[in-house]
């Protein structure tokens, strides 16, 4: 069994969103990874707990359609300057495994309460505490769409244990960097939250892709 690749490996740099600008919790268990193929099961059982150990080490938690963001799960000291009104730090945590050529992959969107922070001001008005927290939550939502995205196309890649570590890095590498440009589209789109109707819209849009 030999391991090909795994989170600490690949360090990917947190991706973040930001919230509308306005004026100036670690769980204690990480659910279970949903089953890899049956083939893949034992080795995809070493990956499992390799992430799930990650996700501990950063104080993570993954995403889970039952657990919603809530401002108590922002737990860093927000800056003094800039508009921001909040700010998501999330990942990719994501490794894959090769026995002769049964191969696993696993990826997990993870939420880093450690380096996410929402401002005062914010919190301290209801309407936009809300509206900024729906934005923050859209954002890890599409995370959740970009992993799964991953877990498709590498279910789907022929003779993957055939492949060079350098070309399936690259595969990798190159998922996440279109998951991080569609953040950036959603933040210019939305204006970071502030466009009601952009917001809708995205809202729908991402939830409509997490649809089994």
């Amino acid at each position: 069994m030999t391991l090909r690749c795994s989170t600490a490996a690949l360090l990917l740099a947190a991706a973040l969103g930001c919230g509308g600008a306005g004026p100036p919790r670690a769980p204690s268990s990480l659910p279970p990874v949903a089953p890899a193929p049956a083939a893949a099961t034992a080795p995809a059982a070493a990956l499992d707990d390799m992430l799930r150990s990650d996700l501990a080490a950063d104080q993570a938690f993954p995403w889970s359609a039952r657990k919603r963001l809530a401002w108590s799960d922002f737990q860093a000291p927000p800056p003094a300057e800039g508009s921001e009104g909040a700010r998501s730090a999330y990942t990719l945590y994501y490794a894959w495994q090769c026995r002769g050529q049964a191969f696993a992959f696993r990826v997990i969107a993870g939420f880093r309460p450690r380096q996410s922070w929402v401002k005062p001001a914010v919190l301290n008005d209801a309407a936009q505490s809300r509206s900024v927290l729906g934005h923050e939550q859209t954002h890890f939502d599409l995370v959740e769409v970009h992993a799964r995205g991953m877990r498709r196309h590498f279910a789907e890649l022929v003779g993957a244990c055939r492949r060079a570590d350098g070309e399936l890095t690259a595969i990798a590498r190159r998922l996440v960097q279109e998951e991080k440009a569609e953040q950036r589209r959603y933040d210019d789109e939305t204006d970071h939250g502030l466009l009601a109707d952009k917001q809708a819209a995205w809202t729908g849009d991402v939830a409509r892709r997490l649809r089994p």
